[in-house]
């Protein structure tokens, strides 16, 4: 289906898949998934799980995005029985009164909005960080195009495959495939090189030092990020810096 609202779904039992056109990714207990208008897909919870789906106009989706400096990102993770008592609580006031209580549907709304603005995990918008790479043209796929736009957004972030795969309306599978095809790249060798193209502007334009740089990007470790600088530059980050 397509939604002309901002639909988030929350995994707060077992799991739930997230299938569009026949491509599917899992959505682990505690962790949730944010989806913009007019992105096709269905949600999937099997028998014995739960999830809890909250739809939020665009116009109010703005107002919540916009109260702080950085974005809400695709990805999420919640405490599943938080969600759970407060979603009880959410709806037993509309179990009491009819239809036409718009008091209650209002006060319902307002408390929704509050415990989102409080628990919403959020990253650097685009904006905030110089561009690493050169944008792609598009890939004539508006779905791919939008993976390469959060990848942008979130390369600092850990990356699943099943999300990006889900995002892309494609399995796993055929999502590398058609990934490497479009960039010459595997997801992950892509990223890395986002990692270290941010790197080098680190290296060469502020004072942060080796550890700091490497824990901002998201590797495990400054030997790790160490490893993959000299991997993709053929030289260590201090000989780089030095030789800016």
């Amino acid at each position: 289906m397509f939604i002309r609202t901002v639909l988030l779904t929350f995994a707060v039992r077992g799991g739930s898949s997230d299938i569009s056109c026949g491509a599917s990714g899992f959505i682990p207990e505690g962790e949730g998934i944010i989806h913009q208008p007019m992105q096709e897909h269905q949600i999937r919870v099997d028998k014995g799980n739960r999830a809890i789906v909250i739809k939020i106009r665009p116009s109010l989706w703005e107002t919540l995005q916009v109260k702080e400096a950085d974005c809400i990102t695709v990805e999420q993770a919640i405490n599943p029985q938080e969600l759970n008592a407060e979603f009880n609580r959410w709806i037993s006031p509309l179990f009491l009164t009819d239809g036409d209580d718009r008091y209650g549907r209002s006060l319902t709304e307002a408390n929704v909005l509050q415990y989102l603005t409080r628990n919403l995990k959020r990253g650097a918008c685009p904006e905030t960080s110089p561009p690493c790479l050169p944008e792609l043209a598009s890939t004539g796929d508006r779905y791919m195009d939008q993976v390469f736009e959060y990848i942008h957004r979130s390369y600092t972030s850990p990356l699943r495959i099943d999300l990006l795969s889900s995002m892309a309306l494609q399995s796993r599978y055929h999502f590398i495939r058609s990934f490497k095809a479009a960039t010459g790249f595997t997801p992950y060798q892509y990223i890395l090189r986002l990692r270290i193209e941010r790197a080098k502007y680190e290296l060469e334009y502020t004072e942060a030092t080796i550890s700091a740089i490497s824990a901002g990007l998201g590797f495990a470790s400054a030997s790790q990020f160490y490893r993959a600088f000299v991997k993709i530059t053929g030289m260590a980050p201090e000989q780089y810096r030095q030789g800016r």
